[in-house]
């Protein structure tokens, strides 16, 4: 009898037990689960910064929108007081994927910390992302090899760059690369760091080799060079006819590439041949940006516009290369990335 009553309470506890658990089970069931299509505030995080340089950076975030048109930007400063503001490209976002806006921010002082967050709004509210810093690159100087025979004079852009010139024939010209982030009314020249945004440009843009070096001045796309704003007041971008002036009165384009590069192997690869400067135009070897987006050949070509077109997508410009002496004419697609040199008026 002892052990039967035993039996029963067990299996009674585990009656009790089951029923508990199914009206449980039942209770949750019956329960509204939250719904993903619910428009609510935006979601924000900082990411890291990329493409840091001396005057520049790219911040990074990833933002959702949940649901609603949400505005994205930048905050960004010297300390925490977020003293400047820049939409994020794009600056819109909807649905309820998590995705990547930037920023290219320009102008920066060159070895200073900076803080930054990204900032989302729709109707719903407003998000911060976390606060985050990077350091500008200390300032960048020019170790050029100028002919030392020769006297240069000396031009300066909006922005407080100088650049050497030097009177080649009847023409003066920019003894270096361009290198100006503002047409010279003061406006930006909008920096394409990432592929889609160079490619995608059909207006003024520019970007440094490899979003990074500095040393051989911007490369612009034709679309820049066009805008009549890139070089100083006073100047402009060299024509075709004034490059084949240039060429000429240096012999002609097989021995022209000569006399117009720096010498030695600081900036050109070796063995630069037959480069003597003896123009003092000191030509630097920038490599060029495909309009796909990617970079070759710095070291080993340099390659300028012209403001000359030859067709509706292309423009001419020159070239010159490490192992030859030659000025060489070229064409290129507009959207393509090469250096300038101005002219004087």
């Amino acid at each position: 009898m002892k052990n039967n009553y035993r039996l029963r309470s067990v299996i009674l506890a585990a009656l009790v037990l089951v029923v508990y658990t199914l009206t449980t089970c039942k209770k949750d069931d019956d329960e509204p689960t939250a719904d993903p299509n619910k428009p609510a505030a935006p979601s924000a995080y900082t990411d890291t910064t990329t493409f840091i340089s001396q005057k520049w950076a790219t911040l990074n975030s990833l933002v959702t929108a949940n649901n609603l048109p949400t505005t994205i930007s930048f905050e960004y400063d010297t300390t925490t007081s977020y003293g400047y503001i820049v939409p994020a490209n794009p600056d819109t976002l909807s649905g309820k994927t998590t995705s990547k806006r930037i920023a290219e921010i320009t102008g920066l002082t060159p070895n200073t910390t900076y803080h930054y967050r990204v900032k989302a709004v729709n109707s719903l509210g407003i998000s911060y992302g976390n606060d985050k810093t990077f350091t500008t690159l200390p300032e960048y100087e020019k170790d050029i090899v100028f002919n030392p025979d020769l006297t240069y004079g000396e031009i300066t852009d909006i922005e407080g760059n100088t650049y050497k010139t030097i009177e080649i024939g009847t023409q003066v010209w920019m003894a270096e690369n361009l290198a100006a982030t503002k047409f010279n009314d003061g406006t930006d020249i909008f920096l394409a760091t990432n592929i889609t945004s160079w490619t995608l440009a059909t207006d003024p843009a520019y970007s440094w080799y490899n979003n990074s070096l500095v040393d051989y001045g911007a490369l612009y796309n034709w679309y820049a060079v066009n805008s009549g704003k890139l070089c100083p007041a006073g100047w402009h971008v060299g024509t075709d006819d004034e490059w084949t002036t240039l060429s000429t009165f240096l012999g002609g384009s097989i021995v022209a590439g000569s006399k117009l590069k720096e010498t030695g192997t600081i900036h050109w690869q070796s063995p630069n041949s037959g480069a003597t400067n003896s123009s003092g135009f000191s030509a630097l070897p920038g490599g060029y940006r495909y309009y796909n987006g990617a970079f070759n050949a710095v070291k080993r070509y340099g390659y300028w516009w012209t403001s000359s077109e030859t067709t509706v997508a292309n423009g001419y410009g020159r070239d010159m290369y490490y192992g030859y002496s030659n000025l060489d004419r070229i064409t290129s697609d507009k959207r393509s990335g090469a250096s300038v040199r101005c002219i004087k008026d």
